[in-house]
């Protein structure tokens, strides 16, 4: 497994699949989902007003951003309640990301950790918790895989 941190803005990832994460507390995607739902025209908002997909904890949402980003791919992983997030639910929430991308049979992942879902614990902390579950699940699941992990740095 090869795991690089990457620099590039967000609609320049090339991956199979661009991972990003949504909280049910926010009604509008924010920061860099923010960003690709403008450029998806909405997408991730219109499925939340139409009450398929709030962010709630485990819940996915699939998106081909038809050559508007790099990525092939868009998943959109619910984080569910703020009140809810703790280190344990996000190491859980680790493993349920990696089984879907599993199911999409992705090897090439981008991948932004909802770094801003945990305001009170360090990145590195984040990043810990949630690579220790994702990249076992992955080689559990595919162990003879080659995946290519690109971490966006936290948003400013």
């Amino acid at each position: 497994m090869v795991v690089l941190d990457s620099t590039e803005p967000v609609e320049q990832i090339r991956a199979e699949v661009l991972t990003l994460f949504h909280t049910e507390d926010e009604p509008v995607p924010r920061g860099r989902l923010g960003w690709v739902d403008w450029i998806l025209l909405s997408a991730v908002a219109r499925l939340r007003a139409r009450g398929k997909f709030s962010g709630q904890r485990g819940a996915t949402a699939l998106f081909t951003p038809e050559h508007k980003l790099k990525a092939e791919r868009v998943l959109v992983v619910g984080l569910g309640s703020c009140a809810d997030l703790s280190m344990t639910a996000l190491y859980r929430l680790s493993y349920q990301s990696a089984q879907a991308i599993l199911a999409l049979g992705c090897t090439s992942i981008g991948l932004e950790l909802p770094y801003r879902a945990f305001p009170n614990e360090s990145p590195q902390r984040v990043r810990q918790a949630f690579l220790e579950g994702f990249t076992a699940e992955l080689q559990r699941g595919r162990p003879t895989a080659e995946f290519t992990l690109l971490l966006l740095p936290p948003a400013d």
